[in-house]
């Protein structure tokens, strides 16, 4: 377990970010984030239940992941409504696929007997709004290549033209947060972060997940008392307490590498270099010096007659 001091990274973060500008490269946020910086974009709140039913009903259209290259060639704008329907109808639906992508829990039969079988999360409305969790790294970076694929489409349908289109990003990818990524997150959204009010000192045990509930004043979603969140590198984040007696908080890491049902996720976008409509660098080669011709001048010719000299005889 690694423990860390916020307030340090948190007041660094807040000097950085009163040094940038306001301006932002894109009048919209990608589908489902808050700004963090102009090429990063992290998720609002936590992937739900309900976002991750979407994921497994693309799947059982017959979205795959070999889809992606073919995805990644369609136009970036004009693009029709209803491009999903035909590329899934060239492919049947991937069962093996669909069944990796179902998140499973233990569950205890009458019989006293357990059996690993899909989270009942997945099978009931009253959980749509919780955070997903029994996920793991797999399940989360194909959802991160789906969403991907899914908004890429949405901004190609959405603009009609190339002018429309620069107005979102190009090339992007989502995935999954880094550490570094999730303390910038926390500090630039410390109001909205809800904190633990017991000592970070003494591990508190985790109650079950539960549903986040839209509210306009808050633009980010973390909750310590909720689900723990899973972060690149196998790194979960175990909740965030603030010792208003001292002015300090602390927030928590650990290595998890299985499934469990205290832990979800969220993605964040990044904005990458655009290479689309990168203008082509035209070389312009000095101009060779043409050297000036030397003309030649013409030697008089000598008269033919009689010489001089030979006059004087």
């Amino acid at each position: 377990m690694n423990i860390r001091l916020f307030t340090i990274v948190g007041v660094i973060w807040l000097v950085v970010f009163a040094g940038t500008s306001s301006k932002r490269l894109y009048k919209e946020n990608p589908p489902g984030t808050v700004y963090l910086s102009d090429s990063l974009y992290i998720d609002a709140m936590p992937i739900r239940v309900v976002d991750y039913l979407e994921f497994l009903t693309h799947i059982r259209n017959s979205y795959t992941p070999r889809l992606h290259d073919s995805i990644e060639k369609l136009p970036l704008y004009n693009l029709s409504s209803d491009i999903a329907y035909h590329l899934y109808d060239s492919l049947s639906m991937d069962t093996v696929f669909y069944k990796k992508m179902l998140t499973r829990t233990w569950k205890v039969l009458s019989s006293d007997k357990k059996v690993y079988d899909i989270d009942y999360h997945l099978t009931s409305s009253k959980y749509y709004n919780y955070p997903i969790v029994n996920v793991n790294y797999y399940q989360v970076f194909e959802y991160c290549r789906w969403r991907t694929d899914m908004v890429k489409i949405a901004y190609a349908v959405k603009s009609k033209t190339l002018k429309q289109r620069k107005k979102y990003p190009i090339n992007f990818i989502y995935r999954q947060v880094k550490r570094t990524e999730w303390e910038k997150a926390l500090a630039y959204y410390f109001e909205d972060v809800g904190k633990l009010s017991d000592n970070v000192n003494g591990l508190k045990r985790y109650n079950a997940p539960y549903a986040y509930v839209k509210n306009r004043k808050r633009k980010f979603y973390y909750d310590s008392e909720n689900a723990a969140e899973y972060l690149d590198n196998e790194i979960v984040t175990t909740g965030f307490n603030w010792r208003e007696k001292f002015g300090i908080g602390d927030v928590r890491y650990i290595y998890y590498q299985k499934p469990v049902d205290w832990v979800g996720f969220r993605c964040i976008c990044e904005i990458l270099p655009d290479t689309v409509n990168k203008p082509a660098i035209v070389e312009i080669k000095p101009k060779k010096k043409v050297k000036a011709k030397k003309i030649k001048t013409a030697k008089p010719k000598k008269k033919k007659g009689i010489k001089v000299e030979n006059l004087r005889r």
